[in-house]
């Protein structure tokens, strides 16, 4: 209660920041909160984790990526132009800065632009996503508000006038949220780096004054959880009107993600640049963490197995081929043949068949390791390598004992409570959580089903290349006569990370930029990411205290220690604080230490 006080105290002293005409106030808020267009009353608007009521406060490591939301709320009349500026932030005492650059065409090309500008693109969500896959309407489990205007794109400030890039436009009486990220370079000296945020409001400046301090050490650029989504590379196509892989790529490397589908030998010489990392480096336009880091995960085959593994001679025949031709160029990556996807009981004999086309096989083919979508269950122990399990079927003790055997244990997707679901009407961490809940539990991989699914596959058929940008729904089983009635739900947002940044299919959603465009989903995963980089250093520096204090705040329920409600958390306050206590104590001990 005297905390609260205090609190209250400082902010009724601190005067607000003087705003310009038309603009009723502006504030500011960590990455890890959605603050709806129409909401004026939010907790968090007088002070929050960055945000004192005056100057805007951040902390990062060295190669790590942080960003933050300015909301401007327009007054009565509106506000006709608004736009913002942050042309540096320069270390304090010091000619040092962290300097802005103006973006590209292709929001993929990072390189030379640490600090970018966008706007938040909102969706109105009428309808709660309704499947229990997710969570169940009603249970103690769903979220606490998930109709409204969700704010879910970040479009880059050079889109098209009148969606998303500068100048905008705000409704009377509605807020817009402003969002800035800074990518710290991995040499940037440590300190206290300052700068001005301008917003401007129909010709007016509003100065919001930044601090940024950067701990005196690195995120390392090879991720300790590696994370793989599902892509599909027809569908920018389809959308957008051309091939766009090496800006999709490009653009979720920088994000710590890896873009992922069946590759064959052809495929993998065709990308070598990918794996090799050669395709991440500033020369390629490319900046930022894993610079020169390729991708780790070359699968076999995806959502299945394929027809050469279905007889056991053509197994043998295609399984080594496969593992010697990867021996022979990347034999550090991760590989599997992708067994019958989420398989029910009567495909538990065609499970064990493909497997042993696999296992019989008296050449190097036989260690190509099996990956399969399902809990651990007695039918497959001793046959699979890598189990992906849903968070609702995700048996802790169960997990311990396969990863004892020396098979590995990922997750997938979500499922509240037992796990975070990264969609439009859940919380903004939700995505950040999944990296938190994988640390705590010793998961090596995560896997989401798809980072495009713009196009519904086998539903809605009569509306399958629907525009993404206007309707929320992304996955929509109502009205699949195959599909029993527990499976008839929708999500809002299921399987789309990014969303196509020019639109062929729906010309009035063109945002003309030429390739992808991210969202607060995976702006948060990969702060959940980074977020595990801390807690993997800190374990190695001993600081197993203050690894253990960082988790019983974040995550101390999950899978299926869960119970009927969600045990992590559900705002950006306590992943920040969990965050910048860990990047205090890491930076405490390397002084200790001499490091």
């Amino acid at each position: 209660m005297r905390e609260a006080l205090s609190l209250l105290a400082l902010a009724i002293l601190l005067p607000p920041v003087p705003v310009a005409a038309g603009v009723a106030s502006v504030w500011a808020v960590s990455d890890g909160e959605k603050v709806e267009r129409d909401d004026r009353a939010h907790p968090l608007k007088a002070r929050n984790a960055v945000w004192d009521g005056r100057t805007v406060r951040l902390a990062a490591a060295r190669n790590e990526i942080v960003a933050f939301q300015v909301i401007v709320e327009a007054d009565a009349a509106g506000i006709g132009t608004l736009s913002a500026s942050l042309p540096e932030l320069r270390r304090r005492g010091a000619a040092e800065a962290i300097t802005y650059a103006p973006p590209a065409s292709d929001p993929s090309l990072s390189a030379g632009r640490p600090i970018q500008l966008f706007s938040v693109h909102y969706m109105n969500v009428t309808a709660e996503s309704h499947a229990d896959w997710a969570w169940k309407p009603g249970s103690p489990a769903a979220p606490r508000d998930t109709t409204g205007w969700k704010p879910v794109q970040l479009v880059p400030e050079n889109a098209r006038a009148g969606r998303g890039g500068f100048p905008l436009a705000v409704g009377p009486g509605l807020g817009q949220a402003l969002w800035v990220e800074v990518y710290v370079g991995r040499d940037r000296p440590a300190g206290v780096y300052e700068g001005t945020l301008a917003v401007t409001a129909d010709g007016q400046a509003t100065a919001v004054p930044v601090e940024l301090r950067v701990f005196d050490f690195a995120v390392p650029d090879e991720s300790s959880l590696p994370v793989m989504v599902y892509f599909e590379p027809d569908q920018p196509v389809l959308y957008q009107g051309r091939s766009l892989d090496p800006e999709f790529h490009r653009f979720a490397h920088r994000h710590r993600v890896e873009l992922v589908h069946a590759y064959d030998e052809a495929k993998v010489e065709a990308h070598r640049g990918r794996f090799d990392g050669s395709d991440f480096r500033k020369e390629r336009g490319y900046e930022g963490p894993g610079e020169g880091v390729g991708h780790t995960i070359v699968p076999a085959s995806f959502y299945g197995p394929g027809p050469a593994f279905q007889e056991r001679q053509s197994a043998w025949t295609r399984s080594d081929a496969w593992m010697t031709f990867l021996a022979r160029t990347f034999p550090k990556a991760l590989t599997f043949l992708y067994l019958p996807d989420e398989p029910y009981p009567a495909q538990y004999p065609e499970v064990k068949r493909l497997a042993e086309n696999v296992r019989s096989n008296p050449g190097p083919g036989s260690k190509l390791p099996l990956f399969l979508t399902k809990r651990i269950i007695p039918e497959f122990q001793g046959l699979v390598d890598i189990w992906s399990i849903p968070p609702q079927a995700f048996d802790i003790a169960a997990a311990a004992g396969e990863r004892a055997q020396g098979r590995r244990v990922s997750f997938y997707n979500g499922g509240r409570p037992q796990g975070p679901t990264p969609v439009i009407d859940a919380p903004a961490t939700e995505a950040r959580a999944i990296a938190w809940a994988a640390f705590k539990h010793d998961v090596d991989l995560y896997f989401y089903w798809h980072g495009v699914h713009w196009r519904h596959n086998g539903q809605k058929q009569g509306e399958r290349n629907q525009n993404v940008w206007a309707n929320p729904i992304t996955f929509d089983n109502r009205g699949q006569p195959r599909k029993p009635v527990e499976d008839q739900g929708w999500i809002n947002g299921d399987g789309v990370l990014l969303y196509p940044g020019e639109e062929k299919l729906h010309p009035e959603a063109d945002r003309g930029l030429a390739g992808p465009i991210g969202t607060v989903q995976l702006a948060n995963l990969r702060r959940g990411l980074q977020d595990h980089e801390y807690l993997t250093l800190a374990r190695k520096l001993g600081l197993e205290a203050e690894v253990k204090a960082a988790l019983a705040k974040v995550v101390p329920r999950v899978f299926s220690d869960a119970g009927e409600t969600v045990g992590f958390a559900e705002t950006g306050e306590t992943f920040e604080a969990a965050r910048i206590a860990l990047g205090e104590a890491i930076e405490a001990r390397l002084a200790k230490d001499g490091k």
